[in-house]
């Protein structure tokens, strides 16, 4: 197969609920119109962001079908759906169903319940789920954080490229910049390596990245093609200053409730994503009144999507 080189940011887009926790397929249709206002190209769905391990499968096809469907009539958007599950009968249902209604590519996570024990066996699970959709590009999500599978992607890289003639490369998130790099520069950087820790983002793009997949694409794009715009334009002290920022608002996704701050975010952007799943916390009333005060004091409306 011969791989496309994506390039830019690609939002790891959040899964819009209704307050009682059931999927708000119409609140789609706004989001994807302000990524298109603000040039996103591509998206990753049913990730970490997206709250992909809690939906049920059939939730799963039905966000994927939703995305695929608002966008369908845009060529040049790129829809990747991540369909990583502890079972891989159900990983292969998702990556048909997904191909079956036109997506781009697909994205798969190490199961993490009974986990691989060697890259060989991580590798065996990526080559029944890539091979049954042989025609769409595949990628390993390597996320060791949660899945606390972690083995050193270089490895797993050569070897993925030998067995698996879709793969197409690595979501890199992971803080490993040697291993990250090694990755980027295999086979003279033929492969997509995303980078996906969007508060260190300029050491990616310092290494030679051209793509990065990352929850606050979703909300902040403007603040992270300025930074872009300044690392190229030789600008390091600008580009390290908006990185900076960055680091304040991931900074209070952790102080709060990580993923449903994020959701909470995307509501003062204009498009109400709902609550987050238990066991995840969601804000309270006094954590939202906290929060836009902090927002307000760091300047967020000058750098958020509009």
């Amino acid at each position: 197969m011969k791989i496309e080189k994506l390039s830019g940011l690609i939002p790891a887009t959040f899964t819009p609920m209704h307050q009682d926790g059931t999927l708000n397929l119409s609140a789609i249709d706004e989001y994807y119109a302000l990524l298109i206002r603000n040039n996103i190209e591509s998206i990753f769905i049913c990730g970490t962001t997206g709250e992909g391990e809690l939906l049920t499968v059939d939730e799963r096809k039905q966000i994927a079908e939703k995305w695929l469907t608002v966008s369908k009539g845009n060529k040049n958007f790129k829809v990747i759906v991540v369909v990583g599950s502890n079972r891989i009968t159900e990983a292969i249902a998702l990556a048909q169903h997904a191909e079956a209604n036109g997506c781009f590519g697909i994205s798969y996570i190490s199961p993490f319940y009974y986990k691989p024990i060697s890259a060989d066996d991580l590798l065996e699970c990526c080559v029944k789920v890539a091979s049954a959709t042989p025609n769409l590009p595949f990628y390993y999500y390597h996320i060791p954080i949660l899945t606390h599978v972690k083995f050193p992607m270089i490895d797993f890289v050569g070897k993925a490229k030998n067995k698996i003639e879709n793969f197409a490369g690595v979501k890199y998130s992971d803080e490993d910049h040697v291993d990250y790099f090694k990755c980027l520069e295999f086979e003279n950087a033929s492969l997509n390596v995303f980078w996906g820790k969007d508060e260190t983002l300029l050491s990616a793009i310092s290494l030679g990245a051209v793509s990065a997949i990352g929850s606050t694409y979703n909300y902040m794009t403007p603040l992270y093609n300025e930074i872009i715009s300044a690392f190229t334009h030789h600008d390091v002290t600008t580009a390290k200053s908006l990185q900076l920022k960055s680091i304040e608002v991931v900074n209070l996704l952790n102080k709060y409730t990580g993923l449903s701050t994020g959701k909470y975010f995307m509501k003062l952007v204009g498009v109400d994503c709902g609550p987050s799943r238990n066991p995840l916390r969601n804000l309270n009333d006094t954590d939202k009144k906290a929060l836009e005060n902090e927002l307000t004091a760091i300047g967020f409306s000058n750098f958020c999507m509009k």
